[in-house]
């Protein structure tokens, strides 16, 4: 109730004498003093919520650096995970790659290997060839000779001399014809 007079002053000496209040007067007092009051409740409220609200943004800030910490740190953990799982990756591929590439030698050399085998297998077929190939020419040759000689013979030229085994070879019949011969190579067949 003090509070509804604060307005009001006491007499002193050099104060006039006022008519009495009247009810209006004192409500209007009143009314004043409940504004006032009221005044000076919403500026403690708004006192008080600006405190509160400066301190919810300190722990705003405070929960936002936290969460920013925590941020950091698990980004970093991700980093070193990520690197770590990429470093054993590394790992795993090169050891395939060092298999792989040893696999590759290991063929190489099979296949240099049986490269070889195959070039000593047809050098050796060529040098059986090629003596083949000789014998073959030497027995057409002789063959082609004989038959050439027996074409003169049988043509009325002279019998040119011939060794005995060509001679051992012609036929005993006493026919005039033409008597053709096995060749040699013919009748050696291997």
């Amino acid at each position: 109730m003090d509070e509804e007079y604060e307005g009001f002053q006491e007499p002193t000496e050099e104060y006039e004498y006022h008519e009495p209040l009247s009810a209006a007067d004192i409500a209007a007092g009143q009314v004043a003093a409940i504004v006032t009051a009221a005044e000076h409740a919403a500026a403690e409220i708004a006192a008080g919520a600006e405190r509160d609200a400066r301190e919810k943004e300190r722990e705003v800030d405070r929960q936002l650096t936290e969460h920013r910490k925590q941020a950091d740190a698990d980004a970093k953990k991700l980093r070193e995970d990520a690197q770590a799982e990429a470093v054993r990756i590394g790992e795993i591929a090169r050891k395939e790659a060092d298999e792989r590439i040893a696999t590759a030698q290991a063929a190489a050399d099979e296949a240099l290997a049986q490269a070889q085998a195959i070039g000593a297998g047809l050098r050796q077929l060529a040098a059986s060839l090629e003596g083949q190939a000789e014998r073959l020419l030497r027995d057409v040759q002789a063959g082609h000779r004989r038959l050439m000689a027996d074409l003169q013979v049988g043509a009325g030229h002279a019998e040119p001399d011939r060794p005995a085994r060509e001679r051992e070879r012609e036929p005993r019949s006493g026919g005039g014809g033409l008597d053709l011969e096995v060749p040699e190579w013919a009748e050696k067949r291997p």
